[in-house]
């Protein structure tokens, strides 16, 4: 009864440890799903950014015009940038695997 009353925080009540957990445990998979939203709008941005380039800038930096149109047709909460570079990784490793050199 008397630790209700104390003014030390060092004291704790029954149960304050619990509802800090629970907190915690709602929270944290509204944070890692915003999270996840504003890096899909800044891949969704850097991909806009992309499509405008004219074909052979994409050639250089390694990808084509049908998959950055593609990847900007990815669902609004899917990283378009992101499967970019998975593209772009896939296609290096499929060219080292037959031997063509890349740049």
């Amino acid at each position: 009864m008397l630790d209700n009353l104390s003014h030390n925080p060092a004291v704790r009540t029954a149960g304050s440890g619990d509802l800090a957990a629970r907190a915690g445990a709602f929270l944290q998979p509204v944070a890692n799903t915003l999270l996840r939203l504003a890096r899909a709008i800044k891949g969704r941005r850097a991909a806009y950014r992309l499509a405008t380039l004219d074909d052979q800038m994409l050639q250089d930096i390694g990808l084509t015009r049908f998959e950055v149109e593609s990847a900007l047709a990815m669902p609004l909460s899917a990283d378009p940038n992101a499967e970019l570079v998975r593209r772009r990784a896939d296609r290096i490793a499929s060219q080292r695997r037959r031997g063509v050199r890349t740049r």
